[in-house]
């Protein structure tokens, strides 16, 4: 197991620095609800940088694709990542600022950041709320005996059958 990066956000961001790297998909926890499996890794770049205000801030680049876990038919969906976002460095007097921003989100300015977090958070944005193959696309259901097709519920009306003829 690899370390966690940590970056000084308002340091990394005011030199101008980058960072690129992996992260392998199993050190995702939050995102662990909507995997099939936690196989692979993506491949993210960080920047430092400052906007058109001076203001710092993160440009960050996630690339990669992710095995999602198909809300239909509970099968393996493959989802390619392209995400690219910059984030504003947010300290306490910065936060009246945000508010009136558009194109960028903010995270807290930090002296111990977790890149791998700042990509998890990214990656949690990026991916759709119920993941599902294209129509007609999703793995055909498991195949069981002749019996399946049948209506759940033929079994209970067999049962109130015999009994109806009992009494």
């Amino acid at each position: 197991m690899s370390a966690r990066p940590l970056i000084d956000s308002l340091e990394f961001a005011s030199a101008g620095e980058q960072l690129t790297g992996s992260v392998p998909v199993s050190e995702f926890a939050r995102l662990s609800d909507s995997l099939h499996d936690a196989d692979g890794g993506l491949q993210f770049e960080i920047r430092g940088g400052r906007d058109s205000r001076q203001r710092l801030r993160l440009h960050m680049t996630v690339t990669g694709s992710i095995d999602l876990l198909c809300q239909r038919c509970l099968g393996k969906l493959i989802y390619p990542l392209a995400v690219k976002t910059n984030l504003l460095l947010l300290t306490n007097g910065a936060e009246a600022d945000a508010g009136g921003i558009d194109d960028l989100d903010g995270v807290p300015a930090t002296a111990q950041t977790d890149v791998w977090s700042l990509v998890e958070d990214e990656v949690l944005l990026a991916i759709p709320l119920a993941p599902r193959h294209a129509e007609g696309q999703c793995s055909p259901a498991v195949k069981g005996s002749g019996d399946s097709a049948a209506s759940p519920f033929a079994a209970l009306a067999k049962l109130a059958h015999e009994r109806s003829i009992k009494n």
